[in-house]
């Protein structure tokens, strides 16, 4: 699959990569410079190969909440709140950000490589339950931007007058012509700035303004090879690494997610059970003592001794260090060493704490 900009990816000189089932920009000048441009100045991506679904109704809201490990039910409208999705049994179906337009209308962003898993598993709930609830997906019609880094704010500001006083976690609702875009204060890469959803045209419309009017700010367009280091500098989750099936979320770096004193939520009970059990397992951030790469997979040692394994590793550039993210099967205090295996090489790390870098904005 394309997104609608892949053209304008093809003239702009991206290298392609197949993603989840999409050809996707991995890159365009190169990680390094893509990576600098989001901390330092504005960056643009594309990711429309997420998908949006459109979730109403009067038992909206209760659906959500009980589908979700963070709170849902009770937050405003034009909030944006992000969750983990469990199964029963406690593994996680995805990571996902809810969206309340009203108190019985809300949007629901999914990564590309789950965005099926999750309508279905929304469809599957709000049957089981008997909820009055009409569920819609606008994977086809509809596109993703995100514009990051510092001068994001002061760029989208400039455009759209309105976002200037937009909370974090917050999004509005504004008619172009007869087409609705929501613009939200979100993003994965920890350096401030907006997230545009919207109808293909208008998606394009906006690629092509933002491209054009951000040429002062020092805008670039941005792959995803950029946004995967932007996001482990922050410790953010990514799915398939941090959290999967078999990797809970009270096993990972989103255990922050979830709110143990709301009543009840789907995989509730198993969280409980692994909490107290010798099952539990815990993720940290490491930082290595040289520059080699930790992948995902690699082992984690300590005193000689197997204690898990590598979730997510890269190069930082931010830190100029390399760093990664762990899941072991034992509890960790900042600056505990640890040893990753590297193919035939043990090389020292110690925990960290997160975020490996400092959120700004």
């Amino acid at each position: 699959m394309k997104t609608f900009l892949y053209d304008r990816h093809i003239a702009l000189g991206a290298k392609i990569v197949p993603f989840a089932g999409w050809e996707m920009p991995v890159q365009y000048q190169g990680v390094l410079a893509e990576h600098q441009a989001v901390r330092q100045a504005v960056g643009l991506f594309d990711v429309s190969h997420m998908g949006r679904i459109k979730v109403q109704g009067n038992d909206a809201e209760r659906l959500l909440d009980f589908l979700s490990t963070n709170r849902i039910t009770g937050k405003p409208p034009g909030s944006a709140t992000y969750t983990v999705w469990c199964h029963a049994h406690g593994g996680s179906v995805d990571d996902v950000i809810v969206y309340k337009v009203s108190g019985s209308q809300f949007f629901v962003i999914a990564n590309a490589s789950n965005r099926d898993k999750d309508l279905a598993h929304l469809a599957a709930q709000a049957h089981l339950q008997g909820l009055d609830v009409e569920i819609q997906e606008v994977f086809s019609q509809a596109g993703i931007l995100a514009l990051q880094g510092p001068a994001a704010l002061p760029l989208m500001a400039s455009l759209m007058p309105e976002v200037a006083t937009l909370k974090p976690m917050h999004f509005l609702s504004l008619l172009q012509g007869e087409e609705e875009l929501f613009v939200s204060r979100t993003g994965y890469t920890g350096a401030g700035g907006v997230e545009l959803y919207g109808s293909a045209p208008c998606i394009e419309k906006w690629w092509d303004l933002l491209m054009e009017e951000g040429q002062a700010y020092g805008i670039q367009p941005i792959g995803l090879g950029a946004r995967d280091t932007l996001r482990l500098e922050m410790g953010f989750a990514l799915y398939g690494h941090e959290l999967s099936e078999t990797i809970a979320p009270n096993e990972s770096v989103s255990a922050w997610t979830i709110k143990w004193d709301k009543p009840d939520f789907l995989g509730k009970t198993a969280l409980v059970e692994r909490e107290q059990s010798s099952r539990k397992r815990w993720a940290y951030g490491v930082r290595l003592s040289d520059r080699q790469i930790a992948r995902q997979g690699y082992a984690v040692l300590q005193e000689s001794v197997p204690i898990g394994e590598v979730t997510s590793g890269s190069f930082s550039p931010t830190l100029g260090a390399s760093i990664a993210l762990i899941l072991v099967n034992k509890p960790l205090q900042k600056e505990d060493q640890v040893s990753i295996q590297i193919r035939q090489t043990l090389c020292p790390a110690y925990v960290v704490g997160l975020p490996f870098v400092r959120k700004t904005a």
